[in-house]
């Protein structure tokens, strides 16, 4: 009988291990992310969640030249496409002549649950003459993400936890014309992890397994006795 007390404790706790597993990972969320000003997203330790991607971490710069303006909004949650989440950076850049550019940077941390497996980028804005509005993308997992004009881009890869983002936006002229944007998106879609979709079956596998094998010792102690 203490064999099978055994065998079934074991179970139990290849239950509660099926149950656990999957959040064993799983940072502590931060608080849903709201419209607020860049300087409430940038402060020191703050972090928020977007249906399950929490980001923190997060750095803005901006640097001008020339006659060249950034005027910093805010941040707003945002889901820009089916299963796509992130935020919005909501502000004002203008680069009026060849002597202008306007440039901001924005970088952060992403951490999905349980994974993440693609990126999507979206910039708005205007350009005229020879107005140039780019803005490229690099994720420490080695993925690159560019547009060389208002758009949207997106890129798959093998899932992921978590994910640092660095993103460079300009806005220049090259000859006469302007170049201004007012809105850069950065959102990200969740994949099922290889715990939840590999492991599941095989634990299972193996309880009902120990249980079998506790009947037939038990079965077998009886008939001895």
């Amino acid at each position: 009988m203490q064999k099978i007390s055994k065998i079934s404790s074991l179970v139990s706790v290849a239950a509660t291990a099926l149950i656990t597993a999957p959040f064993l990972g799983s940072p502590a969320w931060g608080a849903p992310c709201v419209s607020a000003p860049v300087a409430t997203y940038t402060a020191s330790g703050f972090s928020c969640n977007v249906d399950g991607f929490t980001f923190s971490n997060i750095v803005v710069n901006t640097t001008v030249s020339g006659t060249g303006i950034v005027t910093l909004g805010n941040f707003t949650p945002v889901n820009p496409a089916p299963n796509e989440f992130g935020l919005l950076l909501n502000y004002t850049a203008l680069a009026t002549n060849a002597a202008a550019t306007a440039d901001i940077t924005w970088s952060y941390n992403v951490t999905g649950v349980p994974f993440i497996n693609d990126a999507y980028l979206e910039l708005v804005g205007n350009t005229t003459g020879g107005g140039q509005a780019q803005v490229s993308e690099v994720l420490s997992n080695g993925v690159i993400l560019s547009l060389n004009a208002a758009g949207v881009t997106t890129a798959v890869f093998p899932p992921i936890s978590s994910v640092h983002v660095t993103k460079d936006q300009i806005d220049f002229v090259v000859g006469a014309g302007t170049s201004t944007t007012s809105a850069l998106t950065n959102a990200f879609s969740a994949a099922p992890g290889p715990i939840a979709g590999a492991g599941l079956p095989g634990l299972l596998a193996a309880c009902v397994g120990l249980l079998g094998l506790g009947r037939r010792r038990r079965r077998a102690q009886m008939q001895i006795a």
